[in-house]
């Protein structure tokens, strides 16, 4: 009876990629971590805003916890492409688990002001500026090609699926137990995800980038090749500005909810997180259905302009309830943007030197709008977060222009890949 639903759901949908075992296993366990991030990432926000009620506070610790990405995610996609890309997860996993653990134990101690605040996010910055670049690196070696499209997407659904259900717990946690035990749970979950790492093997590992070249020289080719790509170096043109200036507004919430849309902090953040994350999902079932690289790329370009679009409406409202539903649409767009254009990406870089590569994406997905929340929180100060925000969509606009208009030779640079790439399964 359920036979035919089940080879569906294994062989044809977004989820097919869960048949791979590894992959399931690092998802499965991830997942908890991925939860365990908004946790964290809810509770340092909603603390922040507690201890110096400063939307220039929240630029500072969101700048603190992703800012050393800048220097160590390219290094670490270096490393990445040059040495076993699991013992890394293992050893990054068990890192962020003792940080968090130890904030924890400072912060029910009463031990935590917002400099103390600020050095455990620059800690917690510092492993995921190492964790970044390996993750996204590790999914192809999971899967088979044919499935990467599937597993990028399923990764997304999880990830956003912790999203919509780990702010729903966060709040009552918060009200009854206090932040403390908002980040001791996430130490808990990277525990639990530290050792089921134990338990992966690479089933499709990439040619390790060439011995014996010094670590800069590694990273000036990552650059170059970036650079020159005729396609991934227009994705990452248009992912500068998008994540400086359309991301911000998740390191923004706190802020926004109280001064903009007049809703408690404490319980509004977890609610437009929650929508945001249902957008999240809704985007990764749509684009996991999505195989040929054309077809992402048309989704792209429609999920760019629709996050411009739906930023614009989310920060001109001041109704509570209408910024929700604007928060779903604007997550589907731009996890749709980050999606397709991270499959394009997979699809067409070299494999040697994925880790580089994938570590400026993770790079520009992490610290962009961590920078981006520093500059218009500190703007906002003066004019508020919604002139700010507007200013940096007209400015994404146009940049989402230029890009747009080198369509044409992007779509035939990804049908060439294509061709490349099938006439190379043929010949194995």
């Amino acid at each position: 009876m359920f036979g035919p639903l089940i080879d569906t759901i294994t062989t044809k949908s977004t989820f097919r990629a869960f048949r791979h075992r590894n992959f399931a296993i690092v998802e499965g366990a991830g997942w908890l971590a991925g939860a365990g991030v908004w946790f964290y990432r809810i509770g340092l926000g909603v603390f922040a805003w507690e201890l110096t009620k400063s939307g220039f506070w929240l630029g500072v610790i969101a700048i603190a916890e992703a800012g050393p990405g800048i220097l160590i995610s390219p290094i670490a996609g270096a490393l990445a492409d040059r040495h076993n890309r699991l013992v890394m997860a293992r050893v990054v996993q068990a890192a962020m688990m003792f940080v968090t653990a130890l904030l924890a134990i400072m912060t029910f101690a009463g031990l935590v002001d917002i400099w103390i605040l600020t050095a455990f996010a620059f800690l917690h910055g510092i492993c995921a500026g190492y964790w970044t670049p390996v993750r996204m690196s590790l999914a192809p070696n999971l899967v088979p090609r044919e499935d990467l499209s599937a597993a990028i997407a399923t990764h997304s659904i999880l990830f956003n699926l912790g999203r919509t259900l780990g702010p729903a717990l966060v709040a009552p946690i918060l009200v009854l137990w206090g932040v403390g035990a908002v980040f001791a749970i996430n130490a808990a979950f990277n525990l639990i995800f530290s050792l089921a790492l134990f338990g992966v093997k690479m089933i499709n590992p990439d040619r390790k980038a060439e011995a014996g070249r010094s670590m800069r020289s590694h990273l000036v080719e990552g650059l170059r090749y970036t650079a020159t790509h005729p396609v991934i170096k227009y994705l990452f043109l248009n992912m500068i500005f998008a994540s400086l200036l359309l991301r911000a507004y998740m390191e923004l919430l706190p802020g926004l909810s109280e001064t903009v849309f007049g809703f408690d902090p404490g319980q509004g953040v977890p609610i437009l997180v929650s929508a945001a994350g249902v957008g999240a999902i809704f985007a990764s079932l749509l684009i996991g259905n999505l195989k040929r690289p054309i077809a992402l790329l048309n989704a792209y370009f429609f999920s760019v302009f629709g996050s411009l679009l739906s930023l614009s409406l989310f920060v001109s409202t001041s109704n509570f309830w209408f910024a929700v539903f604007c928060a779903v649409l604007l997550s589907t767009a731009q996890v749709g943007v980050n999606i397709s254009g991270q499959v394009v990406v997979q699809s067409s870089v070299r494999g040697d030197l994925r880790g580089r590569v994938m570590s400026l994406w993770g790079l520009l997905n992490r610290s962009g709008p961590a920078l981006g929340a520093l500059f218009i929180g500190g703007l906002s100060s003066f004019w508020g977060f919604t002139w700010p925000m507007l200013a940096g969509v007209g400015i994404s606009a146009v940049i989402a222009l230029f890009v747009f208009s080198r369509r044409d030779a992007m779509r035939l640079a990804v049908i060439e890949q294509e061709r490349l790439t099938r006439d190379s399964l043929l010949n194995r």
